[in-house]
């Protein structure tokens, strides 16, 4: 009674923190009379049949469990609607909807009771009222949290249609080279679609704020724009994002997940250029300061060396390698990808083991050859092996000479060049390997500042070269 009071008067205009806090255990309450009304009406149907009749007096109870665990849902749910972060009549239809399962519960419950006969064809009215309800206060729910084309935004044109959509928009093609990539529609767009507009689309506008087009992300929400063009200091957009996960402004907020330092340096960029609504990436970047952050974003930079379908390596030169102490394993069960290991052996690496190497050149992925006392000179016939995704050079007596005849591995992912002579020369070097993402620098002749200077450059690359 006093519930419809409030609502009825509609007093609660300024509601307090505690209020919203316990509206926020909304989505915790409101699965369970979803699953103890639909259990019910299963329940229900299934007594039909003599073999279920044992359920019979434990009706009575799952409807009970129903309307209680209703009740708190409507309850809460009202708390959560005064955020008033919601589409009104969106809202007042959920709202609404929900009081009626709580009222078509209550009543199957009541009628449950008394088991009587003359109630069977009201009771099956009030099983699909209950069903119908639940199914269509949840589609409600779904786009107050999600949108209002969550449900159908997949769907094939032949629903969309009939339930009033337009026909489903060609999807934007994905790119797959960086001179096509506009800087909005394949980056900022869809940043925003995945992280953020959950929380600002046209069924739940948070901070009277719309992140759907570049219109609306321009115009900005209740407290004003949240980007200044060409200005990221007095962009609260971008403070927002980067603030500490733990702060009450930091956005997303609820729990989402945040967007990555990729994500967040492309943001910034794109803020200080003036926030632009079109024009290709290479364009605007034309001092590519953020060329290695759009390729990881748009994985650009993925290895395609693994989409190979590579033949069965020669096997007088596998055993040929074996025979001379290398350890050969197949890396996968549909494909023919190697790895060597001669790190176990007892002899020294030669030229005539690296020749053998490029035997498999077309199949070897992975090499590790730490302290296999390799030289600058044997590096040349390294450089070779172009597949390689993995190298471990780790322990031999090799410099920057030497491994600058590794530039032609590209696919290069991880190299080891723990307790080696390299120096300076990785500055030339690490720029080549554009899908390098961990160096092992440890106990080498490399120092901070060399580190730092090719971390300015390069943020996705991992470097291991002193003990935390």
């Amino acid at each position: 009674m006093e519930l419809g009071l409030i609502i009825a008067l509609n007093i609660l205009e300024e509601p307090s923190d505690f209020m919203i806090f316990v509206g926020r255990f909304h989505p915790l309450v409101v699965h369970l009379p979803i699953g103890f009304l639909l259990l019910a009406a299963v329940a229900q149907f299934a007594i039909r049949w003599p073999k279920f009749h044992p359920l019979k007096p434990f009706l009575k109870y799952l409807w009970g469990l129903g309307a209680i665990s209703a009740a708190f849902a409507v309850v809460f749910g009202y708390l959560l609607s005064l955020s008033g972060d919601y589409n009104e009549d969106t809202l007042f239809w959920h709202k609404w909807s929900g009081v009626a399962v709580l009222a078509f519960s209550i009543i199957c419950y009541l009628i449950s009771k008394k088991q009587n006969e003359n109630t069977k064809p009201v009771q099956w009215i009030l099983v699909a009222l209950v069903t119908g309800a639940i199914m269509y206060t949840g589609h409600l729910g779904g786009n107050l949290t999600h949108g209002s084309t969550y449900l159908l935004e997949y769907a094939p044109n032949a629903v969309r249609n009939i339930s009033g959509l337009p026909a489903k928009t060609e999807a934007r093609p994905k790119v797959t080279v960086l001179d096509s990539a506009d800087v909005y529609l394949d980056l900022i767009a869809p940043m925003m679609d995945s992280k953020c507009v959950s929380c600002h689309n046209t069924g739940k506008k948070k901070g009277e704020l719309l992140l759907t087009s570049h219109s609306n992300l321009m115009k900005g929400g209740e407290n004003g724009m949240i980007i200044t063009p060409g200005n990221i200091e007095t962009s609260e957009l971008f403070r927002r994002i980067t603030l500490p996960e733990n702060h009450d402004d930091f956005m997303p907020s609820e729990g989402k997940r945040p967007l990555t330092d990729t994500e967040v340096a492309i943001i910034e960029w794109w803020i200080a250029l003036g926030a632009p609504s079109n024009g290709f990436v290479t364009e605007l970047d034309s001092d590519k300061k953020i060329t290695e952050n759009v390729n990881s974003y748009l994985r650009l930079d993925k290895n395609t060396v693994l989409s190979k379908k590579v033949p069965r390596a020669n096997q007088s030169v596998v055993d040929s390698l074996i025979q001379q102490g290398f350890i050969v394993n197949r890396l996968m069960k549909d494909n023919y990808f190697l790895e060597a290991n001669f790190s176990l052996s007892e002899k020294p690496f030669t030229a005539a083991h690296a020749e053998l190497l490029t035997g498999i050149k077309e199949q070897l992925l992975w090499l590790d050859l730490s302290n296999a006392e390799v030289t600058d000179e044997s590096l040349r016939q390294i450089g070779q092996l172009e597949n390689l995704t993995k190298l471990d050079l780790s322990g031999n007596s090799i410099s920057d000479v030497g491994t600058q005849a590794l530039e032609k591995l590209t696919n290069l992912e991880s190299l080891n060049l723990y307790n080696t002579s390299v120096a300076e020369g990785l500055v030339d070097l690490i720029p080549k390997l554009n899908r390098l993402k961990k160096v092992y620098l440890w106990q080498s002749k490399i120092n901070d500042s060399v580190v730092a200077q090719i971390r300015s450059n390069h943020k996705n690359v991992e470097f291991i070269y002193k003990r935390e």
